[in-house]
């Protein structure tokens, strides 16, 4: 039972997680396929128009049939205002309930007043079909569809033939109960997808021996930092470079020089905060894009702590002692581009090795 519970429980949180992780995502996947439904709708009126007539005698196209249709243009022309504008993920939310509404309003007018004495031919669908198509929380989607339920069940009460109206309920019934397993199924799907998405894509952008994010991935975020704050960019660009790794891949082998680089990776994780940009740049080259600071006094603080802290725990063999340089360059409420930056921060790396190694050089950046 218990096992059954802590089950349940992770199914949950990964549906929470996916709802909150991906709801631009979500969003967009939702009104394309409202888009699509739509004139699907639409081709699917135009089709029945055309074929029922031939296989009923009799049969004339109702107020009901005859408003569904410019219904399903405007809701697809909505949705694709909505995709164009690329409106908020409750916005494209809303839209999609407004559509199941429209629907079921439709659905409910042809199948109960169209015909009393007829069983209805599409609700029963409708409550397998639509919880499994649009991307919702299974509450909204099944609170949507009760009200429907009971809105279908009292209106084939009353205006149904009583035979007919029992068996139209109970088939409503059993179409909800059967989309329960349909929907979760597919729900199941979805969250696996994206998990192995989430995990490719982690595995695109990670620098698998460090642990912290590879060149391409960190060259990226930094310039998204950098394009998102235009003109008034606040951070700190920090370079750092291990100070003689060849003599350790030479004197220790590569196996121990790849478990210090996991080891900087991991220190560099602890000391900076989790919103900072932290990637391995090079072979024993590291970046560091501290947002939002350019306080001179916290940066040189947190580079003393990274000498002292590697140079204490990474003390090798003999005589020989692991430790590392670092340049920066602090920018205070400037505009500026990600080759410049790392240009000058570069240049202060190049001179804190210069004057010795196992020294810091943070400087001012300089507009050009």
């Amino acid at each position: 039972m218990m096992k059954v519970t802590r089950l349940v429980r992770e199914e949950v949180d990964r549906k929470n997680r996916y709802f909150r992780e991906a709801e631009t995502e979500i969003a967009e996947n939702n009104l394309r396929l409202m888009k699509v439904l739509s004139l699907v709708t639409a081709a699917i009126l135009l089709l029945f128009f055309a074929l029922t007539p031939v296989i009923i005698p009799g049969w004339t196209i109702t107020l009901q049939h005859a408003l569904m249709l410019p219904a399903s243009l405007l809701l697809c022309a909505g949705a694709e205002l909505g995709r164009r504008k690329k409106v908020r993920p409750r916005t494209a939310t809303g839209m999609c309930l407004l559509f199941e509404v429209v629907l079921f309003v439709f659905i409910i007018l042809i199948d109960v007043f169209q015909a009393p004495n007829v069983p209805a031919s599409f609700f029963p669908l409708l409550c397998v079909a639509l919880p499994t198509l649009f991307i919702l929380p299974f509450w909204m989607s099944y609170s949507l569809m009760l009200v429907f339920e009971a809105v279908f069940i009292v209106t084939a009460m009353v205006f149904k033939l009583p035979d007919v109206g029992r068996y139209d309920i109970l088939n409503a019934l059993a179409g909800a109960a059967f989309s329960v397993a349909v929907a979760q199924t597919v729900m199941h799907l979805r969250l696996q997808d994206y998990d192995v998405r989430m995990r490719y894509e982690q595995l695109s952008t990670q620098d698998t021996l460090s642990g912290i994010l590879n060149k391409k991935a960190a060259v990226e975020a930094v310039e998204r930092y950098l394009h998102g704050h235009a003109s008034h960019t606040t951070c700190a660009l920090l370079i750092l470079d291990i100070d003689d790794f060849k003599l350790v891949n030479d004197r220790l082998g590569h196996y121990t020089g790849d478990i210090l680089l996991r080891a900087i990776g991991e220190l560099l994780g602890e000391t900076f905060r989790s919103t900072d940009v932290i990637g391995r740049f090079g072979g024993d080259e590291f970046l560091v894009l501290v947002k939002n600071t350019a306080d001179q006094n916290v940066l040189e603080a947190k580079c003393r702590t990274i000498q002292e802290r590697l140079s204490r725990s990474a003390a090798l063999e003999g005589d020989l002692h692991v430790t590392c340089s670092i340049g920066g360059v602090l920018a205070d409420g400037q505009n500026m581009s990600y080759e410049e930056l790392f240009r000058q921060a570069d240049g202060a790396l190049y001179d804190a090795k210069a004057a010795g190694k196992n020294r810091y050089e943070l400087r001012t950046y300089q507009q050009r």
